[in-house]
């Protein structure tokens, strides 16, 4: 079998370690993979554990200018061992790795696959010498029009996106609420947001909204701030927000969680500001999501507007907060958007439709010598979601426009 080596980050499991873990986990019977992180952690102790080649190298960061000499040494160790153990294609997952991607697979004359998993500027894409890829996996429309505006060549782009364990993401007991089993002081209702802790995931935009909806609504509602801290500096900024609004009885900040499925099955609402795969993961609980100020409707494919969740263009707080009002007020619609979000998941998102369609880009780069156009991929063209009943009531979103009945 073909050996493929990927490279990642490592420490603790995050978004796109999950991902990479379905994969090697899916590709096994047809490819040898073999994963080399950054640092060891849970992400590598769980891929050795489940009988997957993976270890901890130090490959420090490619452009950092401190790094400059000791880089060298990095990737020759990561050259040499590609060498030892056959490797005939690199994949990469970090953007910040692609300095060694790129120079490993150049010296050993193999293909070398870069996976884009959050929308780029320009500037990033030269930066990250994506030009010098074989093929690049894009994860959204967004990121693969992000390419193609920044000089990528199409027929060099593959679009395949994030994926879930359906057997593992699934709708849970309603009788057994972690969230209100542990924080017992909390509101009727739940309302999250998932992501490590550091602005980029907009906690503070959440916080804002919030406030909005404190103020305005009296509503019986608790909100979780879900994620391990990656910024003490801006979580200090968090709590301080908190306390300075008195909104210390209806916010609530959990931490790392290692039972995100439970976690998700608590909530009534699940909020995103900033995507990730964390959306599709509540879909596959069968949850309603809110996407607000991401993703536009046009770039829009699984999560679709009235149909499997909502989304909002503006991450404006009144915005948030009324569309968050009017779905607790409205159990039905709530109910209705998670039970859609669980069929398209179920017929669009599984993890081994997304190894199959990763395997196959292996064996045109491998076996053909080219890339392939995402709609030579055998997954299918998207679909509509399967009909069921209409929405039972208009959901305003924004200045007077309701969800549109699918």
């Amino acid at each position: 079998m073909k050996r493929i080596l990927f490279l990642s980050r490592g420490g603790n499991i995050g978004g796109s370690q999950k991902q990479l873990e379905y994969l090697v986990e899916d590709m096994q019977q047809d490819f040898d993979p073999v994963v080399v992180c950054t640092s060891k952690g849970p992400f590598v102790e769980g891929l050795q554990a489940k009988g997957i080649a993976a270890r901890a190298m130090p490959l420090r960061p490619w452009r950092k200018l401190s790094n400059m000499l000791v880089r060298y040494l990095d990737a020759r160790r990561l050259l040499r061992f590609a060498r030892a153990n056959q490797i005939a294609l690199i994949h990469g997952s970090d953007l910040w790795l692609s300095g060694y991607l790129l120079r490993t697979a150049r010296k050993l004359g193999v293909p070398a696959v870069l996976h884009v998993r959050t929308p780029v500027t320009p500037q990033q894409v030269r930066k990250h010498r994506f030009a010098e890829a074989t093929a690049i996996v894009a994860i959204s429309r967004r990121v693969r029009r992000n390419l193609i505006e920044a000089g990528i060549a199409a027929q060099r782009i593959t679009l395949i996106d994030d994926a879930i364990d359906l057997e593992i993401f699934r709708p849970g007991p309603p009788n057994n609420n972690v969230l209100r089993r542990e924080f017992p002081h909390g509101g009727r209702f739940q309302i999250g947001l998932v992501g490590h802790i550091r602005p980029a995931k907009k906690q503070l935009e959440f916080l804002l909204a919030i406030k909005h909806f404190c103020r305005t609504t009296s509503c019986d509602a608790t909100f979780f701030i879900i994620g391990e801290v990656h910024s003490q500096t801006y979580l200090a900024e968090l709590y301080q927000f908190v306390k300075t609004h008195n909104l210390e009885d209806r916010v609530i900040f959990t931490g790392n969680r290692q039972d995100m499925p439970e976690v998700l099955n608590a909530l009534d609402v699940l909020v995103s500001l900033s995507g990730g795969s964390v959306m599709f993961e509540g879909m596959a609980c069968g949850k309603c999501v809110v996407s607000a100020g991401f993703t536009s409707r046009e770039d829009a494919v699984h999560l679709r507007d009235g149909e499997t969740g909502i989304l909002l263009d503006s991450q404006q707080p009144e915005m948030l907060s009324t569309t968050l009002q009017t779905l607790i007020e409205n159990p039905h619609i709530r109910e209705h958007l998670g039970q859609r979000a669980r069929q398209w998941v179920e017929e669009k998102l599984s993890r081994h439709q997304m190894a199959a369609a990763v395997q196959q880009l292996y064996a045109a780069l491998l076996h053909a010598g080219r890339p392939i156009k995402d709609t030579e991929l055998a997954t299918g063209p998207i679909s509509q979601c399967p009909a069921t009943e209409p929405i039972p009531a208009a959901l305003p979103l924004e200045q007077g426009t309701p969800v549109s009945p699918p």
